[in-house]
C-alpha cells in the first residue's frame, strides 16, 4: 500500500503544532549543546524508568527528540522514544513528526516511512507538519509527482497548505523544470489568501533566472513591496546571477549598485557572482577594480574569490598576474583547494608552461591537496594537447 492510500484510510484531521521555544531555553548555543542534551536525555530516561513521570509535556519530549534526531544522534532518539512508549507515554503526532523528520533529514527514508506506518496503525492521524516533511523529501529526492499528489490529498482531507507546504512545492516544480506549474502554484497561493514570505518568492525569482526569463523575474522582484516584503541579500543574491549567467553586465553592475544605496548589504556570495560574471562576459579589468575594493567595503576576499579572478586572468591571457595573486593567497592565511590548484595547472599547461604546471602538481601533493578527477582530467588533456604522450600516460595510471 502506498503513501496516499495509507494516508486516505486515516483522513481525520488533526493540527498539533509544537513550539521549540523549550529546547532553545535549554539547549542555548555553543559547544557545550550535546553535552546538554545527554543531561537532559538520561533525566528523562531516569524519571521515567523510576515511574516519578507518569505524563510529560508532549512538547518537551517533541523538543528532546527532536533535537537528538536534528543533531544527528538517531540512535539515542529511537532509544528515547522506545523507553517513552514501553514506560506507557504515548507518542503524538509531534513526537512521531520529530522521528519521520529525523530521519529523512539523515538519508534514512525507510526507517522515516516506518515511523510514519507505526503512527497510522496506533490511530495517529497526520498533520499538515507531517505533510509537509514527505512534500519536501519527496521535492527534494526529485520525485515532484508524488509530492504534487499529497498536495492534492491535502485539501481533500481539509488539512491547510501553509507557506511551507507552498515554499516546498514550488522548489521542486522548480527543480524539475515545471516552471509554469510553479507560477500557477504561486497564483493560486495568493488567490487562496496564503501570503507569500520572501522564501517562496526567492524560489519563484530563481525560477525564472533559470529559466532565462529575466523580465519576468525582476517583474516579481518589484511586486516583493506589495505583498509587504523587503528583499533580502539573498534575493538580490538570486536576481543578480540570474543577470550576470544571461550575460546582462550592465544591468547586472547597477543592480549591483542600486542594491548598496537601497541599503540592503552584499556579502561574500555577491562578490562572488558579480567577479564571476565580469570574468566570464570579459570584463577583467572591472573585476580587478572590484576585487581590490572590496577590502574598503568591509568585504574580505576568500578562496573562492581568488580562483574566479584567477580563472578570469588566465582566460585573458594574463598567466603572470594570475600566478602573482595565487602566491598571495597564502599570504592572506588562506588555502588554496583543489579548484584553485586546478584552475592555475590548466592556465599553465595552456601555455604551455609543462614543467611549471609538474611542479605545481607536487607542491599541491605535497601540500596535502589531493587531485580530483576534473584535476587529473586537466592535467592528462593539457600534456596531450602539448604532445607530452608519456606524461599524460603516466598521470592516467596514477589517477586509476
Amino acid at each position: 500500500m502506498n503513501l496516499v492510500q495509507r494516508l486516505k484510510l486515516n483522513s481525520t484531521r488533526v493540527i498539533s503544532s509544537y513550539h521549540q521555544s523549550f529546547v532553545r531555553d535549554y539547549y542555548g548555543s555553543g559547544d557545550n549543546k550535546s553535552r546538554r542534551i545527554s543531561q537532559l536525555e538520561s533525566y528523562v530516561q531516569v524519571e521515567c524508568k523510576s515511574g516519578r513521570i507518569k505524563k510529560l509535556d508532549d512538547v518537551v519530549y517533541a523538543s528532546l527528540i527532536n533535537g537528538l534526531c536534528t543533531s544527528g544522534r538517531l540512535n539515542e532518539a529511537k532509544r528515547l522514544f522506545d523507553e517513552m512508549i514501553s514506560g506507557g507515554i504515548s507518542a503524538d503526532v509531534a513526537v512521531y513528526n520529530c522521528m519521520i523528520h529525523g530521519h529523512f533529514q539523515h538519508g534514512q527514508q525507510d526507517e522515516a516511512r516506518r515511523y510514519f506506518d507505526e503512527m497510522i496503525d496506533r490511530g495517529i492521524s497526520p498533520n499538515t507538519i507531517t505533510f509537509n516533511i514527505f512534500i519536501h523529501s519527496h521535492c527534494k529526492d526529485g520525485k515532484t509527482q508524488v509530492a504534487v499528489g499529497l498536495f492534492e490529498l491535502m485539501h481533500k482531507i481539509n488539512l491547510k497548505h501553509d507557506q511551507f507546504t507552498y515554499s516546498s512545492m514550488l522548489d521542486g516544480l522548480c527543480l524539475a523544470g515545471r516552471l509554469q506549474d510553479a507560477v500557477k502554484m504561486f497564483d493560486s497561493m495568493v488567490d487562496k489568501g496564503v501570503q507569500p514570505d520572501v522564501i517562496s518568492c526567492n524560489i519563484l525569482v530563481d525560477g525564472y533566472c533559470k529559466n532565462r526569463k529575466l523580465d519576468e523575474a525582476m517583474q516579481l522582484f518589484k511586486k516583493l513591496k506589495e505583498y509587504g516584503l523587503e528583499p533580502t541579500t539573498v534575493t538580490h543574491n538570486i536576481l543578480l546571477r540570474g543577470l550576470c549567467q544571461d550575460g546582462r553586465m550592465k544591468p547586472a553592475q547597477k543592480f549591483f549598485n542600486e542594491m548598496q544605496s537601497f541599503g540592503v548589504s552584499p556579502n561574500e556570495v555577491t562578490y562572488s557572482t558579480i567577479l564571476d560574471g565580469l570574468c566570464k562576459n570579459g570584463k577583467i579589468v572591472e573585476a580587478i577594480e572590484l576585487f581590490e575594493s572590496m577590502e574598503g567595503s568591509g568585504i574580505l576576499a576568500n578562496v573562492e574569490m581568488y580562483t574566479i579572478l584567477i580563472h578570469g586572468l588566465c582566460r585573458a591571457g594574463r598567466l603572470e598576474d594570475a600566478r602573482k595573486l595565487f602566491t598571495e593567497i597564502p599570504e592572506k592565511g588562506l588555502v588554496p583547494d583543489v579548484v584553485t590548484y586546478t584552475t592555475v595547472i590548466a592556465g599553465l599547461l595552456y601555455h604551455g608552461m609543462f614543467l611549471d604546471a609538474n611542479t605545481l602538481i607536487i607542491q599541491m601533493e605535497e601540500k596535502g591537496c589531493l587531485p580530483n578527477s576534473r584535476t587529473y582530467d586537466t592535467i592528462i588533456k593539457g600534456f596531450l594537447v602539448g604532445k607530452e604522450t608519456e606524461k599524460a600516460l603516466l598521470f592516467l595510471h596514477k589517477m586509476v
